[in-house]
């Protein structure tokens, strides 16, 4: 059995009310010396049953300690000499022993009356109700602290991932900043084709460093087994890829350096990529102003 099934079992319950042989205890404590979450639920147990024994105490009324006294001391008892047992009566008598020195005579003492008994065995049956009474309350706030813990983690995650997609946004978002204030980028328009009218991107092309940037506007959905690339028209080489692009929500795209360039186009080629621009599957265009 692992560590939460053994927990979950209820056995930490019976352990600290009281309800477990001396072996069953023994194995308790055996396993919380070698299981820390063992030991730290139990710890949790008893700290909450000493809770709730202090909350719930009550001073008891000064009569029931003055007779409990009282049938104490009638109890204990003892005589100067030795006894006979009379079957018939059930009762002890004494009996003088005139050779036997008093001294090293055995105590006797009175049988208890069978009303003891009875209220012994009340006094049984009023703890083991109350001890499953408590048994019950402690299970029952286990379960509601599991409840809780759960619910917990669960807002945890759930703003973990909310804060890792702000950072995420924010770092977007100065990227873009940081590309949209550069003095030394050169803004290129690349408006839809015949073959798709709606279609719109822009490229940010640094002359000095030849850092290329492209930002998304609309695009038509991909189809299966295809993927947008993006060309650089090199005014001596002609079309060069300048990278596949693999997302379509808007952000801004660090692509392949332009070394040189006179326009920017986007094609739809297979997944991978082209060497060359399928030129009949041109979706937007745009020139470098000069």
């Amino acid at each position: 059995m692992g560590t939460k099934e053994y927990i979950e079992s209820g056995v930490l319950d019976l352990y600290v009310s009281g309800l477990l042989s001396v072996e069953e205890m023994r194995d308790v404590e055996l396993k919380a010396c070698q299981n820390t979450d063992v030991k730290l639920e139990l710890e949790m147990l008893q700290s909450a049953l000493e809770r709730f024994v202090m909350k719930h105490s009550m001073i008891p009324n000064p009569r029931v300690k003055d007779k409990i006294l009282k049938d104490i001391y009638s109890n204990t008892a003892t005589h100067k000499s030795s006894a006979i047992f009379s079957s018939s009566k059930k009762t002890l008598y004494e009996e003088p022993d005139l050779k036997t020195d008093n001294s090293r005579a055995p105590a006797v003492h009175k049988m208890p009356l069978k009303k003891n008994y009875s209220l012994v065995a009340a006094a049984s049956i009023i703890l083991l109700a109350v001890m499953t009474g408590l048994s019950f309350y402690f299970y029952d706030q286990y379960r509601q602290s599991k409840e809780q813990i759960a619910d917990l983690e669960e807002q945890q995650l759930n703003v973990g991932q909310l804060v890792s997609q702000m950072q995420t946004d924010i770092k977007q978002n100065k990227e873009k900043l940081k590309v949209l204030t550069d003095a030394n980028m050169v803004r290129v328009t690349m408006k839809g084709t015949k073959k798709s009218p709606e279609s719109m991107a822009m490229v940010y092309w640094n002359k000095d460093t030849k850092a290329v940037y492209l930002d998304i506007k609309v695009l038509p959905p991909v189809p299966n087994a295809m993927q947008y690339q993006l060309w650089s028209i090199d005014p001596t080489k002609g079309p060069v890829n300048a990278g596949i692009i693999s997302t379509n929500n808007g952000e801004i795209i660090k692509m392949i350096d332009a070394p040189g360039a006179v326009a920017f186009a986007v094609t739809l080629e297979p997944q991978g990529g082209s060497k060359t621009p399928t030129l009949k599957e041109m979706v937007v265009m745009g020139t470098v102003s000069s």
